[in-house]
């Protein structure tokens, strides 16, 4: 009969992996002089040490004596959570090393960066040199990478004797992002790494590291300014003063925090389960100055050239004409020439509005030519038609462009409109 007993209790602990079962189960001991089932709640694993994990875990000498080394392991591994109903907490910290590149047309941005974590495993409690390919894991995931190369890696336990594991990685990736660019080339943006696991929120969930501030080291990249701390706080004084819609909140005077997505704001994957999330932010600016000569300055040179139609009579209605036309297919030109640095999407940038400004300039002017034409010069009606040209289409024209030269950093939408636009924005 002890012997029966012992082979009951023996195929019990066999059989809690069985692949008909939801999940792993606790080990069901057999009646005898021992204890005779493991308690579903425990004590606090924290104050425990990796020889009293096993004592719980492993209630039965006969069955831990039956188990091989592998396979005690991926029990102690597996059922650690779930014999002491408590879900694993891994801190997470970012420090961001250099953007690359930013690019507006596929919508994706290459960074280097370095991950963080730390975690509590009680499998390495007291193990000098654990084996990490049987210890616990968080089985990370960056939910909106398209390429990533992990370059190094290193992982050891920062505290023997609580079993705190540290591990450090070194990423370069390439991620993809929405780019809001509704004030293109006058924009702001909040990049994203999106990280989650491939396990449920009741086996893993996210915290900030303990201790350890983010950092993001501000290298210039082109066309973009990489916001940092201090750049933020100095940048705050003189924006402050200049104009009310420039002041930073609160959010970009202090490093980036890591943002851990609430378990209300989660949504169920196709398994139905709920997986943890957690994001890093990297605020940057693009530098508007290539655009204003390259492409406004431009196009402000093609529609003041067509004013020079008032140099010439109204009655010659030809020449006043060709000097319309050559300017319109010009503009019509360089646009074409310009589609390669502008982004493509389904509502219009500042930088569309700007040329369809250009286009209307010139079409009205071409309607006024016209009408011009069929009165005689010296009359009244030649006057208020050239005149109201004049101040109605060059006047604007001509003040528009004193602000965009002098004060084009108006034309930024402030920061918090930025951050409550981009909490809409979700990466299913």
């Amino acid at each position: 009969r002890p012997a029966a007993q012992r082979r009951h209790r023996w195929l019990s602990a066999r059989t809690m992996y069985s692949p008909r079962r939801s999940g792993p189960q606790l080990p069901i001991l057999g009646p005898g002089p021992r204890k005779s089932r493991v308690k579903r709640r425990g004590p606090n694993a924290e104050e425990l040490n990796r020889t009293d994990v096993e004592r719980v875990i492993f209630g039965d000498e006969d069955i831990s004596g039956s188990l091989t080394s592998y396979q005690r392991s991926a029990v102690l591994k597996d059922t650690y959570n779930r014999v002491f109903n408590k879900c694993v907490e891994v801190g997470l910290g970012f420090q961001i090393v250099r953007i690359h590149r930013i690019n507006e047309a596929d919508e994706t941005f290459s960074v280097d960066f370095d991950l963080h974590m730390t975690w509590m495993d009680p499998s390495v409690v007291d193990v000098k040199e654990p084996d990490w390919s049987k210890a616990w894991s968080p089985m990370l995931i960056f939910r909106n990478e398209i390429e990533l190369v992990e370059i190094s890696r290193k992982i050891f336990v920062s505290d023997p004797s609580r079993g705190v594991v540290f591990c450090y990685l070194k990423y370069h990736a390439t991620f993809y992002e929405i780019l809001e660019l509704q004030y293109f080339p006058f924009d702001r943006q909040i990049l994203h790494i999106d990280v989650s696991s491939f396990r449920p929120i009741n086996e893993l969930r996210f915290v900030p590291f303990p201790g350890r501030k983010n950092k993001v080291f501000a290298m210039p990249i082109s066309l973009w300014d990489v916001m940092s701390t201090v750049e933020k706080e100095e940048t705050s004084a003189w924006r402050k003063r200049l104009c009310w819609l420039c002041e930073l909140p609160e959010e970009l005077r202090a490093p980036p925090p890591t943002v851990i997505t609430p378990e209300t704001e989660l949504f169920a994957s196709a398994d139905g389960l709920l997986y943890p999330r957690a994001r890093f932010e990297v605020f940057v600016e693009r530098r508007c100055q290539h655009y204003l000569w390259n492409m406004v300055l431009v196009v402000w040179a093609l529609v003041l050239m067509a004013f020079l139609t008032f140099s010439i009579d109204t009655d010659n209605l030809i020449d006043r004409m060709n000097l319309l036309l050559t300017l319109v297919l010009t503009l019509v030109a360089s646009k074409y020439t310009f589609v390669a640095d502008m982004p493509k999407k389904a509502y219009l940038t500042w930088m569309d509005w700007y040329l369809i400004v250009g286009f209307v300039i010139l079409v009205a002017l071409a309607v006024e030519v016209y009408f011009a034409a069929r009165y005689p010069a010296d009359s009244d009606e030649v006057w208020w038609l050239e005149n109201g040209a004049k101040l109605g289409l060059f006047g604007p024209w001509m003040l528009w462009h004193v602000q965009i030269a002098l004060l084009h950093r108006w034309n930024y939408p402030s920061w918090r409109k930025v951050i409550a636009s981009q909490k809409t924005q979700v990466v299913l």
